[in-house]
């Protein structure tokens, strides 16, 4: 009853649409859930991530959740992760992806879940690293290892989600480094984003990485563009 009570003073909105949540619907609404553009995983060898990063990145594997559209339903999504605080739907979207990725043979793939970092300022202004319970999600499903503290961002820049990648270009050049003297020369090291437009930010931390002695990365998104 007082449940019941609260509910109906604060009810709970849909990440999607922002209407209220029924009683068996969580953090997504039934419509919202049925309308979500998913990512065909199964194709992981054919993934778009392949095209995007070739010559830049030597890529292993790679899924996606969703297809992203600007004024879409996952910019809404992803919006009220990134600037409403609502964490709980970065750890949701990593068991939704953690489960797939286990069904489809992964768990045997990867050693570490490293989540793409925040700069210091950012985490300040935000409470929180977006990718940190999605990353965590998804390396409780493949009984891997997750560590938000090995990969670094150096410099604060601003949000690069609409930028080309030509006025991105700096983003690659000494963005990131491995905390310590880290060695990942025998580690299948899966590094997860929200998501990707033109991927010079996953090639920034795959630059850095390498120092580390990674060699072929494996990339999970919550979604990529179209």
């Amino acid at each position: 009853m007082l449940r019941d009570f609260k509910n109906f003073l604060f009810p709970k909105l849909c990440a999607c649409c922002e209407s209220a949540l029924q009683t068996n619907e969580v953090l997504i609404c039934t419509y919202c859930r049925h309308e979500l553009p998913l990512y065909p995983n199964f194709f992981d060898g054919d993934h778009h991530l392949h095209k995007i990063l070739y010559g830049r990145v030597l890529l292993d594997q790679a899924a996606s959740l969703f297809y992203f559209e600007k004024k879409g339903i996952i910019q809404n999504l992803i919006h009220d992760l990134k600037y409403k605080g609502n964490k709980e739907v970065s750890f949701h979207l990593g068991e939704w992806l953690g489960d797939i990725l286990q069904e489809t043979g992964w768990q045997d793939k990867i050693d570490i879940v490293i989540p793409v970092p925040l700069h210091k300022q950012r985490m300040r202004e935000r409470g929180y690293n977006q990718v940190e319970g999605f990353g965590r999600a998804i390396a409780e499903a493949l009984s891997a290892e997750f560590n938000s503290h090995l990969l670094k961002r150096k410099s604060f820049s601003k949000t690069q989600v609409f930028k080309n990648r030509l006025a991105r270009t700096d983003v690659v050049q000494n963005h990131f480094y491995v905390r310590g003297e880290n060695d990942l020369r025998h580690q299948n090291v899966l590094l997860v984003d929200d998501l990707v437009t033109t991927g010079a930010t996953l090639e920034a931390c795959y630059l850095a990485l390498k120092t580390a002695g990674v060699e072929k990365l494996n990339i999970a998104t919550i979604a990529i563009t179209t």
